[in-house]
């Protein structure tokens, strides 16, 4: 039999193939009462994996899809370029900083590669990151060990999380997947969502570097409400109502061109 992760998940394929699934169809698919198949879709939409409808469930159309890195590498460079430049700004000699994996930190770790900053000690789970700082000169590099996940180059688990607890940061630069005034900052991999929390902690100053395209999205697992960051490094497409509210909360918001 499976377990409760395997069979969710698999419900979570069935409802998006499907584009709806009902309770009595899971019950006889997964063969189980459906007193476990109505649990099962409070937790999926708990979660923010499928939406409860009436006698079943829908898709989360609100959720977006986990591109790989390949995908995103190329997608808004321009605007990644130049917010990693306004980035390398915070980062001083002897910083000792945090670089999340993601396409806009690899593009931090492209900065600093080519900037006159002396002795910054870089901690990543990225390794893209990593291997991008790998020949700085006067850039020392550690990783965090873990789990790799290929699809997003990335280390994450308990690994990872313990590899941070004797350290202590002057900042962290976190990438999102989503950005969304009610929901937070979020990402796609709960073990991921987890580290990148942890990192926030060891961390004097969090500051999150997004393009516009992030304004509105949402993944499944919170990071942090968005209210609980310092600096905000985007780009001229941020909407008006996302710039209020940043404001409103005293978080500093960097906008390049």
């Amino acid at each position: 039999m499976k377990s409760a992760l395997e069979r969710r998940m698999e419900i979570v394929a069935i409802v998006n193939k499907n584009s709806s699934a009902r309770v009595e169809e899971l019950s006889e698919i997964f063969s189980v009462s459906t007193v476990n198949i109505r649990q099962d879709l409070n937790f999926l939409e708990k979660n923010g994996y499928i939406v409860r409808s009436h006698g079943g469930a829908v898709p989360n159309r609100g959720i977006m899809a986990e591109l790989s890195n390949s995908e995103k590498r190329n997608r808004n460079l321009s605007a990644k370029s130049k917010i990693a430049a306004a980035a390398l700004q915070f980062i001083e000699d002897y910083d000792s900083i945090i670089l999340d994996s993601g396409t806009t930190t690899k593009e931090i770790a492209v900065a600093l590669k080519k900037s006159t900053r002396q002795n910054v000690l870089v901690m990543t789970n990225g390794l893209d990151v990593a291997f991008e700082l790998a020949d700085a000169n006067d850039v020392e590099v550690l990783m965090t060990g873990g789990k790799l996940r290929k699809n997003a180059m990335s280390f994450s688990g308990l690994q990872a999380d313990a590899s941070l607890a004797n350290y202590r940061f002057n900042k962290v630069f976190l990438g999102v997947d989503g950005f969304d005034i009610h929901t937070g900052i979020t990402t796609h991999n709960e073990q991921e969502a987890n580290l990148n929390r942890i990192m926030c902690d060891v961390s004097n100053q969090v500051i999150a570097v997004a393009d516009s395209s992030k304004f509105g999205q949402k993944s499944c697992h919170i990071i942090r409400k968005f209210a609980d960051i310092d600096i905000l490094i985007t780009d001229s497409g941020i909407p008006p109502e996302y710039l209020t509210a940043l404001q409103e909360n005293d978080i500093e918001v960097i906008i390049v061109d």
